[in-house]
C-alpha cells in the first residue's frame, strides 16, 4: 500500500521525494514537515506554502525528485 510506502520514506533517514499522481501531477516532499498522513489523506504543503489534499488512491508512484542545478 502506497500509505505504508511513505510511511517508511518518513521513518528512514529522510530524503526529498515526490508524490506522481493519476492525473499527472508531481508534488514533491523536500523535509517531513511538509507531508501529513492519515488512513484516507494525504496532504502535502508546496514551495509556495500551498496545501494539496490527495485521496492515496490518486498517488501512483513515490519516486527521487528531479534535481535542479
Amino acid at each position: 500500500m502506497i500509505i505504508d510506502q511513505i510511511r517508511s520514506r518518513l521513518q528512514e533517514a529522510f530524503k526529498p521525494f515526490t508524490l506522481c499522481l493519476s492525473d499527472g501531477r508531481k508534488l514533491t516532499v523536500p523535509h517531513r514537515d511538509f507531508i501529513a498522513l492519515a488512513q484516507k489523506i494525504v496532504v502535502v504543503i508546496d514551495e509556495r506554502e500551498v496545501s494539496h489534499t490527495i485521496n492515496p488512491v490518486h498517488i501512483v508512484s513515490l519516486s527521487e525528485p528531479a534535481r535542479t542545478e
